[in-house]
């Protein structure tokens, strides 16, 4: 493995504080993705809704209207993670139920882990460490005959993204409240803490838990050494003597924008309708970490970071390593969103896909040694039989999704995509 040292954000250390977003007089508000039959739509044009009524549920999840207004129709819309699928257009009028309001904490010590859970659900919370998913539902379906660990990144993955480092960093209290209520919902054996090692523990981080806790650090600045593969490695190195050394893929990671918004939906009782975006970009007037309403455009982003200095080549979200990049700026800001990044065709490269010259910069790369190469012949060659088939497919399924092999390809092969895809189950779509 050949790892990315001292990879810091432009913005490191330049932003300081959040910057409240200016309310937009109309949102779209991402419902669901063509794929998704089991999200019920509850609104139709004309409706009237209040700030974080529910306007699109499932078993699994709720999802909120942001302002409250009238319904101006469903549309069909681009999505922030490069898919489509319906959108409520929403007009702001009336007043807001919790913008502006000052909101009591509930007492949540007392709760039983299912009632929790339900305000997880009603509170549309997802878990953003990875792929998002609906935390409440990640709980239910953890295996409940062993013991099961909470795990808590503090810092992103993604070293150009700042969100989750900088979210700590202004909302620690909230988040070891987010992680206590998560890890009381999964009757969690402990609490696992992933530090950034460049940042110092706050003080007595560990007084209020009923669970024990421990803390492993690891350098964020290095690239990959944020994903669950080098914090379990970490854990099982540091904390031998502990029962944290049972740490394992099979347990529950989060990352503090979740415990966040735990916190919110249990203590609070508030439902997700803002996201902490950080801005940035050669592009902008000036970088920002941003809250706003869910349903703002990427447009109406760069108009409140000072708008364009110059035209954006490319617009990156959640980071230039994990990340994906999207090319209609009116793609609105879904609950999954962290960082949008205007980059200037200045600084963009040549994406032009060759052909594989076999050099083997994937396979030193690779921080689980896989070799990206190989499964992505097995992809674009579409004849195995079922037994290859179960091979390549679990062989997929180590891929951490780290995109490193993407970033040293010299033939620009999309290898991180299509062990994506592999992971799937998807190697017999064209």
């Amino acid at each position: 493995m050949r790892p990315i040292y001292k990879f810091v954000s432009e913005d490191t250390g330049l932003i300081t504080k959040t910057v409240s977003g200016f309310i937009p007089e109309t949102v779209v508000i991402p419902l669901k993705k063509s794929s998704q039959d089991e999200i019920e739509i509850l609104v139709k044009a004309g409706d009237k809704v209040k700030e974080g009524q529910v306007i699109a549920k499932s078993q699994d999840t709720c999802i909120h209207s942001s302002i409250p207004g009238t319904v101006v129709n469903i549309i069909h819309s681009k999505f922030a993670d490069e898919n489509e699928g319906y959108a409520a257009k929403i007009r702001l009028e009336g007043v807001f139920s919790f913008t502006g309001k000052k909101i009591i904490e509930k007492e949540w010590k007392s709760k039983e882990p299912s009632a929790i859970i339900f305000l997880m659900k009603e509170g549309g919370v997802l878990n953003t460490y990875s792929s998002p998913e609906p935390l409440n539902a990640q709980i239910k379906n953890l295996d409940k005959t062993k013991d099961r660990f909470l795990v808590v990144r503090l810092y992103s993955e993604d070293p150009s993204r700042i969100t989750d480092a900088f979210v700590t960093e202004h909302y620690f209290e909230k988040i070891k409240t987010g992680a206590a209520i998560t890890a009381r919902a999964m009757e969690a054996k402990g609490i696992l803490f992933a530090f950034d090692s460049n940042k110092s523990i706050p003080q007595n981080f560990a007084d209020g838990f009923e669970t024990e806790t421990a803390v492993v650090s690891l350098d964020a600045k290095n690239y990959p050494n944020g994903f669950m593969h080098e914090i379990v490695s970490t854990a099982k190195k540091t904390l031998k003597n502990s029962i944290f050394k049972n740490v394992g893929n099979r347990d529950l990671f989060i990352d503090s924008v979740t415990a966040l918004n735990v916190y919110n939906a249990v203590v609070l009782e508030k439902p997700e309708i803002t996201a902490e975006i950080q801005v940035t970009g050669d592009c902008l007037n000036a970088g920002a970490v941003i809250t706003v309403k869910t349903g703002t455009s990427l447009r109406q982003l760069a108009e409140q970071a000072g708008g364009f200095k110059r035209e954006p080549g490319k617009i990156i979200i959640n980071g230039k390593i994990t990340g994906n990049s999207v090319s209609d700026i009116d793609i609105p800001v879904s609950k999954d969103v962290k960082s949008v990044a205007f980059i200037p065709f200045s600084q963009l490269h040549n994406q032009t896909e060759q052909n594989c010259i076999r050099c083997g910069n994937c396979l030193n790369c690779c921080p689980v040694g896989l070799s990206p190469e190989t499964l992505y012949r097995c992809f674009k060659n579409k004849d195995h039989n079922n037994s290859e088939l179960q091979l390549i497919e679990k062989t997929a399924v180590l891929c951490t999704e780290c995109s490193l092999c993407n970033t040293v390809c010299p033939s620009r092969i999309p290898l991180s995509q299509t062990i994506a895809l592999l992971k799937k189950g998807k190697i017999n779509e064209k």
